[in-house]
């Protein structure tokens, strides 16, 4: 396994490893076991070797610490005593048993045998923090005996090494394999930031109900100078940043989070590469579980609550079930965890809350009510004080939920907030009140008598609005969720032998890398892995958008969340529930509706100014109220003065900017879950705000009209028979690790022909791919180049000229510039590529097709496609893809450029909206704003998710404005006979709001009717 580390001891070492190192020796009795460096020059890979170096390993601690692992641990020692080079057969088989899974899946055998054993890698002591990955080590053994050297550095020593590792684990920086999770799980080299204290963190928050929250948590963050890169998403109820914890800790950020906002703000997880464990301790017993007390490989320890723990590991040193086990009777079990989103889950808590807090409002304000309004026979004097004391209850509840935030953000965020246009609402009536109260009391009754049934209706009202619009808000999150798709359980199968395993139904948290599960007949996939046994059809339109499901046999993928047909399959595990395709679709998409496009700083600066431009409004009702009942109803002062309030009370409670801050983001909340269940991955907002704007569509040919997958029809060798077959052997080692298209076919094409099974009589050095052209490379004196005919300037070629004619796609081979063979390759049209081209056309937007292939070849499949030659531009290099772009965006054109990432990232780049179609394990590394897991059909959906989302948030901010305009001169009075009484007013929170929810919800409906 190649090693990711970049610094510490091994800094400047190219490759650098470490083996196992035991000492027995008396002198040594007390030295510390470590794992020392092999010979950095090496390039090494874990294989059966290591697990007999391991069991001898083992065997021999086994003998040293005098008590057997097993019961038949029997061997003989050698005339000296010492123990021999290879185990007993039965910790052979034991070791066997427990790693030989982790070569099926590429896995570093010796970081698990580090981690598990306690033993300390010679980069150890270099990282600080305690989330530091352990550098990759091997346990290797000479012909005659274990390594026994106890080295403490990684430099000065040079081990020699008696076999030879045949495969890549997909640890280095340029190659991995597509099996293996060090594929998709970061690699292990230690970062130096996170070494240095540096944490990203991922917050759970409740009680944000709009942007305006959400940018007073963001200014609350940004302010702190140990925080950096913050992203806020108010809709999911997360802020996510990266903290300097060498400055300012977690814990203290937190409680000054608190004080800031008012919101309660929780950690969800930090390490993006950990696993975590959320589990049930004893009340009173969480802070005695530390990293110290748990094995290696754990590397924080947070307190939830009272009763649960969250543990964080390293999934690549110790499994979950591992860990489950060595916290013994400590926990009672895995906590509770609701499967669905967890914005949703954190939302419902919120629901909860406000539900209650609502029935206790109602509870009280309906008795006011019933005072104010029905015909009782109780006195006046009994109805003020009653009302007096149920009001002040209502008022209570109002503390934590109004004053609270409100005053917080004005004293410390020097912001004044929608929640200040309720408070000084509630705080008017009730105060007046009360001032009322006071005078009927002294017998001495004003004018305009107690209005209680205002504030407590008024503060009811409000809540009744927050609760239903939080309603809304987690029914729009679930019915777009990713997450939820990911299943609670799975079926572990246990056994080393297939025929023979035996399954159990495990929580899908407790999966760990080697193991097996099984897949039964329609039930949901549990987590990404790969076919052992079994073949059926698996439905993937959850995910990718495709209607017909895909046939999956061994070897082939399965994706978590998509759903097995008829038959049964035997899966091994290659991604973690927490880190696959489910979770790495939903961190995208949720990542993307975090940011802000530049529509949402208008909507932000709306906003800002409303509460203002309120409060000089109120202000002149107040002003013009007090003439106007003075001067023109000649009514008293105390009456006049109560009037005015009323009217004052209802502008202030009916204002709500809260529409405003919800237009765009709960738009591309819903906008971006609905794309990713048709398989379209938007990872930029901006994106979704452009796509309604294309005019031109610009597509690459392979592997985007047509389908990646090109077949070699015809090959043609130009050297004598005798040399065909080393010929064929150098071809396939040049093209076998290169990623284009062609190369791929071409190699697949020797490999079906057994024609690369011999290694090369030459070794290549110093391949090299030319981006746009072909690949290259040194072959003893000579230059091997494959590639396009026009950058090798072999066109004229008889053979070349032919295939070109023909329509073909050609690879073409030279040695020292002579041309040794050429393959004629061809590849159809996508299934759907001729409908969207269509589709596209009929909606006037004109599609070009740019290819680096030749000109008879681009123009054939154009012709099949329906493409105008006039929009054709074939034989172009990245550079004039790029160009071609260029032109067409100076013309005044918004430009959609898709393309399959080979060759054509600059032009991707540069298009207004870059599009990539890929696969699930393409979703994270894909440099595109938007990738396509479904196909050309994507196209589609992204510009019609982007025009209705469009749509929406126009008719969110028109229905804003129109709401705020006429619901205030209705408060104010300015239409005599018809008002809005102060309290009713508080209904303006769910008529403001709950338009503009729904209308983000409605993207789903007309989705679902292919509407949109």
């Amino acid at each position: 396994m190649a090693c990711g580390n970049k610094s510490g001891c091994c800094a400047g070492e190219k490759k650098p490893s470490a083996a196992i190192s035991y000492s027995s020796s008396a002198e040594d009795a007390d030295a510390k076991v470590t794992a020392a460096c092999c010979d950095p020059e090496a390039d090494e890979h874990c294989d059966e070797t290591c697990i007999e170096s391991l069991a001898a390993y083992e065997c021999q601690k086994a003998c040293d610490d005098g008590a057997a692992a097993v019961d038949e641990h029997v061997h003989e020692h050698g005339d000296d005593g010492r123990h021999g080079a290879v185990a007993c057969s039965s910790h052979l088989r034991l070791a066997f048993e427990r790693f030989s899974s982790y070569l099926e899946t590429a896995q570093c055998i010796c970081r698990s045998v580090i981690a598990s054993h306690s033993l300390t890698p010679c980069c150890a002591g270099q990282a600080a923090s305690s989330n530091a990955v352990l550098g990759h080590a091997h346990i290797h053994q000479d012909k005659d005996k274990l390594d026994l050297d106890d080295t403490s550095s990684c430099s000065g020593h040079d081990h020699d090494h008696d076999h030879d590792h045949d495969h890549d684990h997909g640890h280095d920086d340029t190659h991995s394999h597509n099996d293996s999770p060090a594929g998709i799980i970061k690699g292990t080299a230690v970062d130096l930031e996170k070494s240095a204290g540096h944490e990203h963190i991922l917050l759970a928050v409740s009680g944000m109900t709009c942007s305006g929250c959400g940018n007073k948590l963001s200014k609350a963050l940004q302010e702190s100078p140990a925080v950096y890169n913050v992203k806020v998403n108010f809709v999911l109820g997360n802020a996510e940043f990266d903290l300097d914890t060498a400055h300012t800790g977690l814990d203290a950020l937190i409680d000054r989070l608190d004080r800031l906002t008012g919101f309660r703000c929780v950690k969800a997880s930090s390490s993006a590469d950990d696993q975590h464990l959320d589990l049930l301790v004893p009340a009173g017993t969480a802070s005695n579980v530390t990293v110290e007390s748990l094995p290696a490989g754990v590397t924080q320890v947070d307190t939830l609550d009272p009763k649960t723990v969250r543990i964080a590991f390293d999934p690549l040193a110790i499994g979950a079930r591992d860990l489950l086990q060595a916290m013994g009777d400590r926990t009672s079990g895995l906590s509770p965890l609701n499967h669905r989103d967890p914005a949703a889950s954190a939302g419902r808590k919120r629901l909860y809350a406000m539900l209650y807090k609502t029935t206790y409002a109602a509870l009280l304000t309906i008795p006011v009510l019933v005072l104010a309004w029905g015909h009782t026979l109780t006195g006046q004097r009994t109805k003020a004080i009653v009302s007096l004391v149920l009001a002040t209850g209502v008022q209570a509840l109002a503390v934590p939920e109004f004053y609270k935030p409100a005053i917080t953000s004005l004293i410390y965020s020097r912001v004044v907030e929608m929640d200040m246009l309720v408070v000084i609402s509630i705080t008017a009536a009730y105060i007046y009140s009360v001032v009322a109260v006071g005078f009927n009391l002294a017998d001495k009754p004003l004018a305009t008598p107690e209005f209680f049934e205002t504030s407590t209706l008024l503060i009811t009202l409000v809540l009744f609005g927050r609760l239903v619009a939080a309603y809304a808000r987690i029914r729009a999150v679930e019915a777009v969720s990713t997450r939820s798709l990911q299943p609670a359980t799975a079926l572990l199968l246990e056994g080393a032998v297939a025929a023979s395993s035996q399954t159990r139904e495990i929580d899908a948290r407790l999966l760990q890398f080697g193991d097996k599960f099984l897949v039964s007949p329609h039930c949901t996939i549990p987590t990404d892995g790969r076919v052992l046994e079994g073949t059926s059809e698996v439905d993937e339109s959850m995910l990718t958008g495709e209607s017909l499901p895909v046939l999956k046999k061994r070897g082939a993928q399965l994706i978590a969340g998509t759903i097995n047909g008829s038959g049964s399959l035997t899966a091994l595990l290659t991604r973690l529930p927490g880190k696959n395709t489910v979770a790495e679709i939903s961190n995208l998409v949720e990542e993307a509706s975090s940011h802000k496009p530049r529509v949402q700083d208008l909507a932000d600066k709306v906003a800002g100014w409303f509460v203002p431009v309120v409060t000089v409004a109120a202000s002149i009702v107040l002003v013009v109220w007090l003439f106007v009942c003075l001067l023109v109803r000649h009514q008293a002062a105390g009456g006049a003065i109560g009037t005015a309030i009323t009217y004052t009370i209802a502008v202030f409670a009916v204002s709500c900017p809260c529409a405003v801050g919800l237009a765009v983001p709960m738009v591309l909340v819903v906008a971006g879950g609905i794309a990713a269940r048709a398989g379209v991955i938007i990872k930029s907002a901006e994106s979704t705000e452009r796509a309604h704007r294309v005019t031109d569509v610009v597509l690459d040919k392979t592997g985007t009209i047509t389908t990646a997958d090109l077949e070699v029809v015809e090959s043609v060798l130009l050297q004598p028979p005798e040399s065909h077959q080393d010929t064929l052997s150098l071809i396939s080692a040049l093209v076998r690790d290169n990623k284009h298209p062609v190369s791929i076919a071409v190699s697949k094409h020797l490999a079906s022909q057994d024609q690369n099974q011999d290694q090369p009589s030459q070794r290549l050095e110093n391949i090299r791919t030319i981006p746009g052209a072909g690949v290259e490379c040194i072959v003893g004196t000579s230059t091997l180049r494959a590639g396009s005919a026009r950058w090798l300037h072999v066109q004229s070629h008889p053979d070349v000229s032919r295939l070109i004619t023909n329509g073909m796609t050609t690879l073409c081979i030279t040695r020292n510039s002579t041309l040794i063979a050429v393959f004629g390759l061809k590849n159809n049209p996508r299934p759907e590529s001729a409908r969207v081209i269509q589709r596209l056309q009929s909606r006037g937007i004109p599609v070009h097709v740019v290819s680096g292939d030749e000109t008879k070849a681009v123009e054939e499949i154009a012709l099949a496609v329906g493409i105008s030659t006039a929009h054709i531009a074939a034989r172009q290099t990245p550079s004039d893809k790029q160009a071609y772009v260029t032109r067409l965006m100076e013309q005044g054109k918004t430009v959609l450029f898709c393309g399959d990432g080979t060759n054509d990232a600059v032009a991707i780049t540069q298009a207004d909206v870059g599009v990539q179609i890929g696969s699930s394990s393409d979703v994270s590394r894909a440099t595109a704003d938007v990738v396509l897991l479904g196909g050309l059909e994507g196209v589609v959906v992204l510009l019609d998710v982007s025009r209705a989302s469009f749509r929406r948030i126009v008719f969110n901010f028109v229905w804003s404005a129109l709401y705020n305009v006429f619901a205030i001169l209705l408060a104010a009075g300015a239409f005599v006979y018809v008002r809005i009484p102060p309290a009713y007013a508080g209904l303006g929170e769910i008529v403001s709001v709950l338009p503009v929810i729904l209308a983000a919800l409605s993207m789903f409906w007309t989705r679902r009717s292919q509407a949109v």
